[in-house]
């Protein structure tokens, strides 16, 4: 019976050795598989100045949102003449991405022709006849940009000049990938960004609230 009792007690140590063993080496995997994602960029350039790149307007979009009367369901409606001055991208280097775009305000487009031809340019401070002038000019240019820790993204400083005001504000890039069209490569990217529109450039309406959301889809081509 001793004999017996001694090895029950000697088994008892052996098989809790294993589990503190197992459970501890799981316990580290667990650790090191937690450390943060591996991100990987690609080598991707596009940029404005190369006559061979070029931004493909009719597949892209700018729109826009806010809450109807500052507290109900969202107003939205996009812009239909929009462009961009500059455009430079290096997947892997934010030294290398910045851009500046436009938006003329008087194309403002909700589908409410009454809207869109009346309080909305009013409120903008612009008219139906207006092009290039600053008064009709939303206008968009980065800062900085810098590599996103979280995600393949780009974090996206820029100044904001809307409605006689410069402001900074922050948003967020995405490289969406490339595909081809025949021989010409086709790539595309998204950008978001939020702004006060009364606190920050004096917009004067009810009808809108304070916060307003720009959500922006960029086409680009690349010809052989």
């Amino acid at each position: 019976m001793r004999k017996y009792k001694d090895g029950l007690l000697g088994l008892l140590i052996v098989v809790c050795s294993l589990t503190g063993y197992v459970v501890g080496c799981t316990h580290d995997d667990e650790v090191l598989a937690s450390s943060g994602t591996d991100i990987k960029r690609g080598e991707q350039k596009l940029t404005l100045t190369n006559p061979k790149h070029t931004f493909d307007k009719a597949h892209s979009n700018v729109n826009w949102s806010s809450a109807y009367l500052g507290a109900t369901a969202l107003l939205t409606g996009r812009f239909d003449n929009f462009g961009f001055n500059s455009f430079n991208f290096d997947e892997s280097n934010a030294a290398g991405i910045n851009f500046e775009a436009w938006v003329w305000l008087n194309t403002v487009n909700t589908s409410e022709p009454g809207r869109d031809d009346g309080c909305l340019l009013q409120t903008f401070g612009t008219n139906n006849t207006n092009t290039t002038q600053p008064e009709n000019l939303a206008v968009i240019k980065t800062t900085s940009v810098a590599l996103s820790t979280t995600d393949k993204g780009y974090d996206v400083k820029a100044n904001l000049t809307f409605h006689g005001v410069t402001k900074e504000v922050v948003g967020k890039m995405n490289y969406v990938g490339k595909t081809l069209s025949g021989t010409t490569e086709v790539l595309g990217f998204d950008y978001q960004f939020s702004f006060l529109a009364k606190t920050d450039f004096l917009i004067v309406s009810t009808n809108v609230g304070d916060n307003a959301t720009v959500k922006c889809n960029a086409t680009f081509r690349i010809a052989p």
